[in-house]
């Protein structure tokens, strides 16, 4: 016998309600198929980015094919080049695939669009072994369906008139618009979700019988994953928790085919805060925007399997750490993924990069990328004001990055207007118009010429003596130095500031303000 898949049914009792068949699969690691089957309606979101992750490492950690699929039978709602962005998005996050529609395999095509032939052809065997028949109820027809829910304050369904039209019936009707539907019947659509437990629902009893294949010949999600995941080998489908309620038709579906469905484990729901669901319309959680924030993709993985699980959590310690790709495929366990809702802490995503950025500055590769990056950066930002000269040696980039790593989350933080001074010298009209002692300045910058130890502890000591010998209020002398240097009416402290300016810069920024008038 082949242990590589060893599938097979077991009769259940009568005397158990509800159940008539318990499929139980047995697969090799190397049998293993998962698929992520993303609508190019938008951006990739965090929400999407969770399910293709998930089905990524579980596939990898079990040594099976990942696929990418393209469900875009939903003409409207296609947006023009969604799919290649989400290539681009997933590239860069390091997840790649077996097969796909730019690296096509075995069950190709793997666009949906591309595959209508053979939604048909699946249809019509589900109209000749009598799981399915034609509709012919117009729109309005439907609409006063649901307005008549509406007004009596029911769940609208669709009442299956078309089900048992007799042959006057569809003789009557032939030659007018219809689409497929699939005839429902009175057994619970039971499975075991490897998150969830046993599910089991009777969707006839709350569902009307629902459309499989469109009036303009394009299946619905339920007849084309069901189809697509069979004839594509899937073994397992994670998908999120939202499609739980429709699985239980989708089994039907698959018993109507005589196919055994696939394993199926549906993700926890991803909330906010305020405990509203996380949603793509959310333009800020997309992909791409936190690639365009600076966001690391390792910081982005490791902050969304914070947020569901699969893994086993250390207690003992509150630090952020940045797992490897490779260590987050070895570690991952299905079993550990959580049921219930998951909290989505954006605010904590800042401490994921850190602690990324961290990382970067202590590789030889990964501080010279980081320092090209920030140059970049800069120079983008302020190239266009010709007034100024900017410093972008590589001994300042890793100066300022240094003295940097625990105040920012994020290297574009350094282009705030807190921290132009690192870059940008207050111009002589800015000067000009600060009211300030020149005699003051000239003897804190002689006395400053005379200080070797140029640090923060050493230089708060300094300043303090001088504003006690020459009677001048501390404070007074803080708020005059922190705009001569950096033109700034708040940001680091004084000291701080001249430490990371450097003594040479400082002495250079007062020589300037004396230059007064």
């Amino acid at each position: 016998m082949n242990m590589n898949k060893w599938v097979f049914n077991v009769r259940l009792s009568r005397n158990i309600k509800h159940i008539q068949y318990l499929n139980i699969r047995f697969y090799s690691d190397s049998a293993v198929r998962v698929r992520f089957a993303p609508s190019p309606t938008g951006q990739l979101h965090l929400g999407g980015f969770r399910t293709a992750l998930y089905n990524y490492l579980f596939a990898k950690s079990k040594g099976g094919k990942y696929i990418l699929r393209i469900e875009d039978t939903d003409r409207t709602r296609v947006v023009d080049g969604a799919v290649e962005q989400l290539q681009e998005d997933l590239k860069w996050l390091g997840i790649e695939f077996d097969e796909g529609p730019s690296n096509n395999g075995p069950y190709g095509p793997y666009i949906q669009s591309e595959r209508l032939e053979n939604y048909q052809r699946r249809t019509q065997q589900l109209l000749s072994s009598g799981h399915a028949y034609k509709c012919y109820c117009t729109e309005k027809r439907l609409e006063l369906l649901r307005r008549d829910a509406l007004r009596t304050r029911t769940i609208p369904r669709y009442d299956n008139k078309c089900r048992s039209l007799d042959d006057d019936d569809l003789s009557h009707n032939e030659g007018k618009k219809y689409c497929i539907r699939f005839k429902l019947n009175q057994s619970d659509g039971f499975f075991n979700d490897l998150v969830y437990g046993r599910i089991a629902r009777n969707v006839a009893a709350v569902e009307g019988d629902p459309v499989i294949l469109k009036s303009d010949g394009f299946p619905t999600y339920h007849l084309a994953n069901v189809v697509d995941d069979h004839d594509m080998k899937i073994t397992h489908v994670l998908r999120g928790v939202e499609w739980q309620p429709s699985t239980s038709k989708h089994i039907l579906l698959y018993r109507a085919f005589g196919w055994n469905p696939p394993n199926f484990a549906h993700l926890p729901l991803l909330i906010n805060k305020d405990g509203t669901k996380l949603s793509k319309r959310q333009n800020d959680i997309t992909i791409n925007a936190y690639r365009q924030k600076g966001i690391y993709p390792e910081a982005l993985l490791n902050f969304v399997i914070s947020c569901g699980g699969g893994f086993v959590q250390n207690k003992e310690t509150n630090n952020v750490y940045i797992k490897p790709l490779s260590e987050l495929i070895s570690k991952f366990d299905i079993s550990l993924i959580n049921s219930n809702s998951c909290q989505v802490p954006l605010d904590n995503l800042g401490y994921f990069n850190q602690a990324q950025l961290k990382i970067e500055l202590n590789t030889d590769l990964g501080r010279k990328r980081t320092t090209e990056e920030l140059k970049n950066i800069v120079k983008n930002t302020f190239s266009n004001d010709k007034s100024v000269e900017l410093d972008l040696s590589e001994n300042h980039l890793i100066k300022i990055l240094k003295w940097s790593i625990n105040r920012i989350t994020n290297i574009n933080e350094l282009i705030h207007e807190n921290y132009k001074f690192i870059w940008l010298k207050p111009s002589e009209s800015a000067l000009k118009s600060m009211d300030y002692d020149i005699d003051i300045v000239i003897k804190l910058r002689h006395h400053l010429i005379n200080i070797d130890d140029f640090t923060i502890d050493n230089l708060g000591t300094v300043l303090k003596k001088f504003s006690k010998s020459n009677n001048v209020v501390y404070s007074n002398l803080m708020k005059m130095l922190r705009n001569i240097i950096s033109g700034l009416k708040q940001g680091p402290g004084v000291s701080e500031i001249m430490v990371i300016l450097g003594k040479e810069e400082v002495i250079a920024r007062l020589n300037k303000a004396c230059l007064k008038g």
